[in-house]
């Protein structure tokens, strides 16, 4: 029998309550999905995997990406929950929620407020039937590719009284925030707005998120922490990780090519690099 996985807002409550966050690891194949698992499991922390439209796409559909998380969690002793990220469509967050994913994320922040609402909230109502905790945001994150002034790239950012509106009109269960991360890779010098992130946990109780974690400043990311943030999502150093591994082992003398020649070097680099971040992000309880 196949175990479960499970829904995210309970945990996130926890983190929140407790001033610790859980890295939200892309997962885009079961064998690098199980080398971060295994060390959710030394550390004894709930295993976030966050999977977008196209990582879908990689296990030919949403169930097959569900049997996989779920093949990971039959592997070890703690909760695996799988996040479908980023999904900006109803019909699309319908599928993921039909297929056995207990968590999701609607963004329709590129849509007027009003609207944004809207959408959430119809998200909101269908995933909470089938008991799926729902994340929606609030805010605009900026792309790496986008080159915006100081000003422009604030102006994109989550406003405190909207949030708390946000959460009051939609329900949801956890919030992602614009506080000045991007997607992607840093062309800038990174600027957090912590005081922001300080106003919003002021006016919103639910458990917050900041994406583009990729190359945001670890002080940063342990000082937003601290102010509510309880799940940050990484991808970009995933992939980067697993490029230089992939790289620098085909360049040694008399390499030959075999998948457990090629790819092994990335398996203990990625866990390395979990490992790093998760002891960052839940320093207060380990």
């Amino acid at each position: 029998m196949s175990k479960d996985l499970m829904p995210l807002q309970n945990y996130l409550a926890d983190a929140r309550a407790k001033h610790y966050a859980l890295g939200g690891f892309c997962l885009w194949t079961y064998a690098y999905g199980m080398a971060i698992a295994e060390v959710a499991q030394k550390l004894n922390l709930p295993m976030l995997y966050i999977i977008g439209d196209a990582e879908v796409k990689f296990f030919g559909g949403e169930k097959n990406a569900v049997a996989a998380a779920r093949t990971i969690a039959e592997n070890v002793d703690v909760p695996v929950i799988l996040h479908a990220d980023h999904f900006r469509e109803f019909e699309s967050i319908q599928r993921a929620i039909d297929a056995g994913f207990r968590s999701v994320m609607i963004d329709a922040s590129s849509y007027p407020f009003e609207e944004n609402v809207e959408r959430t909230a119809r998200v909101v109502e269908y995933a909470h039937k089938a008991g799926v905790s729902v994340e929606g945001e609030l805010g605009r994150i900026a792309g790496c590719e986008q080159k915006l002034s100081f000003n422009e790239a604030e102006a994109m950012q989550t406003d405190p009284d909207e949030a708390a509106k946000f959460v009051a009109q939609t329900g949801v269960d956890i919030l992602a925030l614009s506080i000045g991360t991007v997607h992607g890779e840093y062309r800038f010098p990174p600027k957090i707005n912590i005081p922001r992130l300080k106003n919003i946990s002021e006016k919103v109780s639910i458990p917050l998120v900041m994406h583009g974690g990729s190359g945001t400043p670890e002080d940063k990311v342990a000082e937003a922490v601290q102010y509510g943030i309880t799940k940050l999502n990484l991808a970009t150093d995933l992939v980067k990780t697993v490029g230089k591994a992939t790289a620098a082992v085909q360049q040694q003398p008399g390499f030959n090519y075999s998948v457990a020649n090629l790819y092994a070097p990335a398996y203990a680099d990625l866990a390395s690099y979990a490992e790093h971040k998760m002891r960052l992000l839940a320093q207060s309880i380990l």
